[in-house]
């Protein structure tokens, strides 16, 4: 079987495309996938074809479908070892494996640091389970789950021989890996970054360029929480979801997508978070971006103990919903 045939055999167990159920992002999905296998321009227009045949409810238009592989082209690399036939943890490990190279060449005088994933293996066609166990554990909806993993922003895998899950995106600039028991990997350290990783550069903000609007916010369980609200709000077709690890001021190179777009921060509450969210919001406005920030003060989770970040919003309580009606649009 050649990479071709490997990739149509990938692209054929993609979930389909359904107008109003995620069918832009399925679509972008399958648009990534084919040039993550290294198809040439026809060979990968050729199955994007197929695919859009068989899977997508109405069918795209060819401008449309060019869109999409253009858009894909632009944030998305090959992957050395993604055209090996999909399989699991327990029988495919080696083709799992990211063979990330620890720098990327963007230009002959700049190289970029890139996440080291070595000690890592990711699991290329989840089961359903991985989508249910990380709705529980962080306490929102599986659809909010597998919206994150259909935009090329959610993986799951072993980190140190653990089950882990991902957040990432395709310019392997920066991941960071959390356990799926939710334990802490060591005392001090619920999350960890993986090595090379750019604290600064804000996963997805490439893959956010085909949307008019952007959820910003901080950290992995935030960025969940982001799809989740997009699902829950109908905001498949023009939102995207992107975070930052920490409080450093975002990448000058990431800046350029913003521009054009309406983003709305979700900051954490305390100072720290403060005095991130007004440093994020004038790089962001000075890129040409409309800004606000959302305000959480106030907002209570069902057990009472306060809102302090977007995942806890989730689970906001009943009573919190009917005072701040401005919940039920909570994206921008």
């Amino acid at each position: 079987m050649n990479t071709t045939d490997r990739a149509r055999a990938y692209l054929a167990k993609l979930p389909p495309a359904i107008a109003g159920s995620g069918g832009h992002a399925a679509t972008f999905k399958a648009a990534c996938v084919a040039v993550e296998f290294g198809l040439n321009d026809s060979d990968a227009w050729e199955l994007l074809c197929e695919w859009n045949a068989t899977h997508c409810q109405p069918h795209w238009t060819e401008n449309e479908l060019r869109h999409k592989l253009a858009d894909a082209r632009r944030v998305t690399t090959p992957k050395a070892q993604f055209n090996q036939p999909p399989g699991s943890l327990q029988t495919d490990n080696v083709a799992a494996q990211w063979q990330n190279p620890s720098v990327t060449t963007t230009n002959a005088q700049t190289k970029l640091a890139t996440a080291d994933f070595s000690a890592s293996f990711f699991d290329h066609s989840p089961a359903g389970r991985h989508f249910s166990d990380l709705a529980s554990l962080r306490g929102i909806s599986i659809e909010g789950v597998r919206l994150a993993y259909e935009r090329g922003l959610l993986q799951f895998g072993l980190h140190q021989g653990r089950a882990a899950w991902f957040i990432l995106d395709g310019s392997r600039r920066v991941a960071q890996a959390r356990r799926m028991d939710g334990r802490a990997w060591t005392a001090n350290a619920k999350a960890w970054t993986l090595r090379g990783s750019q604290a600064a550069w804000p996963v997805g903000v490439a893959e956010s360029a085909p949307f008019a609007t952007v959820a910003f916010c901080e950290g992995s369980p935030d960025l969940l929480a982001a799809h989740h609200f997009i699902w829950t709000e109908n905001r498949e077709q023009d939102c995207a979801a992107v975070a930052i690890f920490g409080g450093a001021n975002i990448n000058a190179d990431a800046l350029r997508h913003f521009e054009g777009k309406r983003v709305r921060i979700f900051r954490h509450v305390d100072a720290t978070g403060d005095a991130a969210t007004n440093r994020w919001a004038k790089q962001i406005a000075d890129a040409g971006a409309d800004v606000d920030a959302f305000n959480f003060a106030g907002l209570r989770q069902a057990d009472g103990s306060p809102v302090e970040d977007l995942n806890d919003c989730a689970r906001v309580h009943a009573d919190d919903f009917e005072i701040h009606r401005c919940l039920w649009n909570l994206l921008p």
